[in-house]
């Protein structure tokens, strides 16, 4: 076994059927895989938790796909990079827990649509006159974190189509008017989990979400 780092005690190879390897600053170990030896589960089968397990952490995989193809692939990119992370781990990480074993989403207000270093406004409020939607906001704090030009953004999950993660439509307004304007693609369904978020105007900062569910 080779040291890699003797004053941390940090270890580097294989010592019997254990495997250490160093991960950023954190000492981790796995056991070898012996060559052509199958392992418990493929002899054995898995049992019900570890296979919903694996379904969920395949939706999660499948559903961050799918957002950064719909929705933008730069929103958990900001996050990762600031975190020095990979997107798909860090959108994971937040998300994971609001997966069910089915693989679909279970906690649609714990959900988080995306985050980043941008400050929500207060008092979001959100009304609807038949397929047009209105959002109120107040904003009174002059902060690094905002700027009147940030644009308002609305992600949303139709009930309709829970698996696909969507922009909503002719969304309007920026945080300095404290109001904005959107509709919902009435073609897939008028019921929906909102995510109001918004945007920088270069497009490479991001709010976190607050979540609203319309009926």
């Amino acid at each position: 076994m080779k040291v890699k780092d003797l004053i941390n005690r940090f270890f580097q190879g294989r010592h019997n059927n254990i495997i250490f390897y160093a991960r950023g600053d954190k000492m981790h170990a796995r056991r070898y895989a012996i060559p052509g030896k199958k392992r418990k589960w493929e002899t054995e089968g898995r049992t019900p938790k570890q296979q919903a397990v694996t379904t969920r952490f395949k939706a999660v995989q499948v559903f961050y796909m799918t957002f950064a193809k719909q929705v933008s692939p730069e929103i958990w990119r900001a996050v990762a990079k600031a975190e020095k992370r990979f997107a798909s781990n860090v959108f994971f990480s937040r998300n994971f827990h609001c997966f069910g074993d089915e693989g679909k989403i279970v906690d649609f207000e714990n959900f988080s649509f995306t985050d980043g270093t941008l400050a929500l406004p207060r008092e979001l409020k959100v009304s609807r006159e038949a397929n047009r939607f209105t959002i109120s906001w107040q904003e009174e704090r002059t902060w690094k974190t905002t700027a009147s030009t940030d644009k308002l953004q609305v992600g949303v999950i139709y009930d309709n189509d829970p698996r696909i993660p969507r922009l909503a439509c002719q969304v309007k307004g920026v945080r300095g008017e404290s109001q904005g304007e959107f509709s919902l693609n009435e073609e897939i369904g008028q019921n929906a989990h909102l995510y109001i978020f918004f945007s920088s105007d270069d497009g490479l900062r991001f709010s976190p979400s607050q979540h609203v569910h319309v009926e």
